[in-house]
């Protein structure tokens, strides 16, 4: 699989036009040949954090023996930081001499031609342009001629070609080096400012003010460049064009128009310091859409059909292990208990036994109900179901107590009612169902119903948990992995999601793939990340859907095709995944009509 592209390459997404664009017409529709040239007009791709390499080379000089400058170090100290923040591997040099100047470009060549990377250069310090020259000036520097300006400095070409001669998908030189020549009278033939630079493809030459001017070292502890553009860069969904744009107006702003930043670019494609990245999924009590007529719910009552009657207690319990956030995992756990704690012939007499009772006449009707529910076409049967499980729950059955508490939470064949929902989750969590504990820490955790209280929703949240409900670890993941709630722990966070990825809740592998996509509580592990998109996709997850049209698109982890991009964006638009309908415009795509059709289907 080759996973290098070319520095500019035009994708299906991110604002870019792709251009085969018959290729992407066949690929979103599957369907007539030589279909019509596409016009692609998609939104900015916002989705997740580049994946890709960044590798960034910082040089501030300061202490020259002649003119010293006040804010160059500083400037570099704080450009490291915001670049850092933004995920650029950052090597930092700090009144560097020519030979270690010259060693640190010859690395960071070295190491951009091994990767397809992102490539940055910043300079803050002394820049001469001789000849139509530049130059950047070490600061051991002893120059009394113009001829030794060549000898004693970094030629900016020859970086740039360094640059050049790399593998890396794009490039970026950023020049706080245009301060007053500071030599003279050793170079009269010297110009002022530096001169203006023909950017190679793929790169962006930025400079703290046009070609032949002069630029402010600054009054405080930075240049006014700098400082405006370290903070510009981790603004999150900005392009790069815009980034420069924003600076080079504080820049104007703070100088009093006397200082133009300048850039000159010959990039082709997208490129965010920063992207809006795909955010993790928050906590969230089951929406009718995982109940009802869901692909896995109706599976798993097809399934229980089959072996309801059973006395083989082994295939109850591979049924239990195959669905263990199932409607019937409940029944399965009397049933077992039943089977190996057979009744005595004076059982009645006991109220415990009397209560086993009420739960074995309990279970056929819940069951009724559960079949009622997850294949009702109408109000008449949701409200069948609805009387079926409050029947089932008088009698004892916490499963069809947290059925009847969701009932009345989203009016399914009965009354919305939160305060009747919560009085039902509550008497279904006393009982230790661990679907109605996870409910009742999500309605703490939003204030639901009841007053918030991140600290009692941990605890149910916790206790749900421990009985193995995956919506309750994936919540626990969530709040330590935004830290909301509790100290922020990436790596504990990653333990939830990965426990409930592994019991199968999609939310948490969809959760669990950012994690790992970006390096976050452990190795970044991309080919990872994409099998658990996978399998949230497999489970219904539009925003799994959404970022493995990403991934195909870019070919990041994944050989790059703009068939499965488009395959799997249509299947988000399905899904309902909203950002997938916001990127898919249809208004502004030229479409063949069959496509469309199949889009509005």
């Amino acid at each position: 699989m080759n996973s290098k592209t070319s520095r500019g390459r035009r994708t299906l997404f991110g604002g870019r036009r792709l251009s085969n664009a018959v290729a992407l017409a066949g690929a979103l529709a599957g369907v007539l040949a030589g279909v019509l040239a596409i016009a692609l007009g998609m939104v900015m791709w916002t989705s997740t954090v580049h994946a890709e390499t960044r590798l960034a080379l910082v040089i501030g000089n300061s202490a020259y023996a002649s003119n010293p400058l006040g804010n160059p170090k500083n400037d570099a100290e704080l450009m490291a930081r915001a670049l850092k923040t933004v995920g650029f591997d950052v090597v930092k040099l700090i009144d560097a001499d020519q030979a270690a100047m010259k060693r640190a470009v010859l690395e960071f060549g070295r190491r951009l031609r091994a990767s397809d990377a992102v490539g940055l250069f910043y300079y803050a310090g002394h820049g001469v342009q001789v000849s139509g020259e530049n130059y950047l000036i070490p600061v051991d520097a002893d120059i009394k001629d113009a001829e030794e300006v060549a000898l004693s400095g970094l030629s900016l070409s020859e970086l740039l070609k360094t640059m050049e001669r790399t593998s890396s998908r794009l490039n970026i030189a950023i020049l706080d080096a245009c301060r007053d020549n500071p030599f003279p009278s050793a170079t009269r033939s010297a110009t002022r400012g530096l001169a203006p630079v023909r950017a190679p493809t793929g790169t962006l030459i930025a400079y703290a003010t046009g070609p032949g001017e002069v630029a402010l070292d600054g009054n405080g502890t930075y240049s006014p460049y700098s400082e405006a553009l370290a903070a510009a860069i981790p603004t999150i969904g900005v392009s790069i064009e815009e980034v420069f744009r924003r600076t080079r107006r504080k820049v104007l702003e703070v100088t009093a128009q006397k200082q133009t930043p300048w850039e000159h670019s010959s990039l082709t494609g997208e490129f965010f310091f920063r992207p809006k990245a795909a955010e993790p999924e928050a906590s969230a009590r089951p929406s009718d859409a995982d109940y009802g007529l869901s692909h896995a719910r109706l599976s798993e009552i097809r399934d229980w059909e089959k072996i309801k009657d059973t006395s083989d207690i082994a295939v109850l319990k591979a049924h239990a292990e195959r669905y263990p956030d199932g409607v019937f995992r409940e029944v399965v756990a009397l049933k077992v208990s039943r089977l190996e704690n057979p009744p005595t012939p004076w059982s009645w007499i006991f109220a415990s036994d009397t209560r086993s009772a009420q739960l074995e006449e309990a279970e056929p009707i819940y069951e009724r109900a559960v079949k009622l529910d997850g294949r009702a076409k109408g109000n008449v049967a949701l409200a069948e179901a609805a009387q079926l499980y409050r029947k089932a729950a008088d009698l004892g059955l916490p499963a069809a107590m947290y059925q009847t508490a969701r009932a009345f939470d989203h009016g399914r064949g009965v009354a919305k009612s939160p305060a009747e929902a919560l009085a039902w989750y509550r008497k279904a969590a006393e009982q230790n169902h661990p679907g109605a504990l996870a409910a009742l820490g999500t309605m703490y955790e939003f204030g639901e119903g009841l007053e918030r209280d991140l600290v009692a929703a941990l605890s149910h949240y916790r206790a749900a948990a421990d009985l193995g409900e995956p919506q309750a670890m994936t919540a626990l993941g969530y709040l330590y992995s935004t830290g909301k709630g509790v100290a922020r722990d990436a790596a504990l966070a990653r333990r939830w999601y990965g426990t409930a990825a592994e019991r199968g809740n999609p939310r948490a592998m969809y959760n669990l793939a950012l994690m790992v996509m970006r390096g976050e509580g452990g190795a970044r592990n991309l080919p990872e990340a994409v099998r658990l998109l996978k399998a949230a996709s497999e489970n219904g997850h539009g925003a799994a859907m959404r970022e493995l049209a990403f991934l195909y698109d870019e070919g990041r982890g994944v050989e790059r095709s703009s068939v499965q991009a488009a395959t799997y964006l249509l299947a988000s638009y399905k899904a309902g995944n909203k950002d997938a309908r916001l990127d898919v415009r249809l208004k502004s795509l030229a479409w063949s009509f069959a496509t469309r059709r199949e889009i509005q289907r």
